[in-house]
This record gives structure tokens, C-alpha cells and sequence, in this order.
């Protein structure tokens, strides 16, 4: 199979197993490809450690970037994300920032996978900064107290817990339905998942 050829066949986001299947090779052999590719440019890897490594393919040669939202979301959530677009980051990016892009999105599957996020926060004045500048604190205390149900997350700071008292309701995506009620209620903001959904990134 010509490269080109190749290219375009595996364009996308994939594990060693889905470029195998793909290709009718073996673990190794897709390794080795996959390893190739990367030298030339065509291929980028994100997850390691305990998250399932994933390479993104390309026709065109991959500039260097530094991790932007999806790198951050698909790091540290077992839900992973095809990049819908090219998310450019300039500067010191982590969980805050990311967090708070995916909630700007509005994205149902983005806003879901941020709630892994939590664990990962370790500046709250400055997610809190962000949450201000977009008018977004709301969501963010929305997110946090359903995320801190089903994961350990790192503990928010009691000056930033405490605040409240919103005088509008807000929503994430156009869905407007009030589960998880008692958090819906306390930051008036409607959580367009449930309990069975957030079970896609328990893992």
C-alpha cells in the first residue's frame, strides 16, 4: 500500500489494536508502523501510564504543539474525543484552562468528560479567575459537586465552595433538564447528563 494511500486509510484517532485490525497486521508490526509514522511526522501520541495510548493520524505533516483541551480531556478520561477542531494553546495550559474550554464548547460529551478533571485541579484561584472571565463559576460548582459523587477529586477551598445565592438558571448545552436535582437547584444550572451517563467514564 502506497503511504499516501495508508494515510488516508488510518486518518483519525487510534490504539495499536485499531491500526492492526485496520491493516490485518500483527501488534508488533502496527507498533513499528506507528513508530514510523511518528518520525515522519504523521503521527501524534497522547495517554500512556494507566490511560490507553492513542495516536492521531493525519494526512499532512504535524507541526509540534504543546497539549491543548482534547489532549487534556482524552489524558485523563476513559471517554476519548475526536477533535472536532484544531485547539491551538500558546503558553502554561492544565486541567484549569482545559476545563474551563470544554465547558465553553458546549458539547455534551466535552462537559462530560471534564468532570475527570477535578482530580487534577491544583490552582483554584486561578480556575476560579477563568470561571469569572466567562461568566461560568456556576457550571463549574455544577461540575464539581456531581463529579465528587462518583470520583475522589481534589477538595475546593470552602471560599470558593461557599459561593452562591445565583439569581438565574443557566444551561450547559440547549437541553434544559434538571438532574441530579439537589445540585441543579443549589447552582441553578441544568446538567444535561445523568447518573448512566456519567457511568461511560467510571472506568
Amino acid at each position: 500500500m502506497q503511504e499516501d494511500e495508508l494515510l488516508r486509510t488510518l486518518q483519525g484517532l487510534h490504539t495499536v489494536e485499531t491500526v492492526a485490525e485496520a491493516l490485518n497486521l500483527g501488534s508488533q508490526s502496527a507498533l513499528n508502523l506507528l513508530s514510523r509514522l511518528k518520525k515522519e511526522g504523521y503521527v501524534t501520541v497522547s495517554g500512556g501510564g494507566k490511560q490507553k495510548r492513542l495516536y492521531k493520524i493525519t494526512i499532512t505533516i504535524q507541526r509540534p504543539r504543546s497539549q491543548g483541551m482534547f489532549d487534556i480531556l482524552n489524558k485523563y478520561s476513559p471517554m476519548k474525543l475526536m477533535p472536532w477542531f484544531d485547539h491551538q494553546v500558546h503558553g502554561p495550559y492544565g486541567a484549569e484552562e482545559a476545563l474551563i474550554d470544554a465547558i465553553e464548547t458546549r458539547s455534551f460529551r466535552a462537559i462530560l468528560a471534564s468532570l475527570r478533571l477535578f482530580n487534577h485541579i491544583t490552582d483554584w484561584p486561578k480556575l476560579y479567575r477563568l470561571a469569572k472571565e466567562k461568566d461560568c463559576w456556576q457550571k463549574v460548582g455544577a461540575l464539581y459537586d456531581v463529579a465528587r459523587m462518583f470520583f475522589r477529586v481534589r477538595k475546593m477551598p470552602n471560599r470558593y465552595a461557599k459561593i452562591g445565592k445565583f439569581n438565574r438558571w443557566v444551561t450547559f448545552t440547549r437541553l434544559r433538564k434538571k438532574n441530579f436535582l439537589p445540585i441543579a437547584s443549589k447552582w441553578k444550572v441544568y446538567l444535561p447528563f445523568n447518573p448512566k451517563d456519567v457511568e461511560e467514564i467510571r472506568c
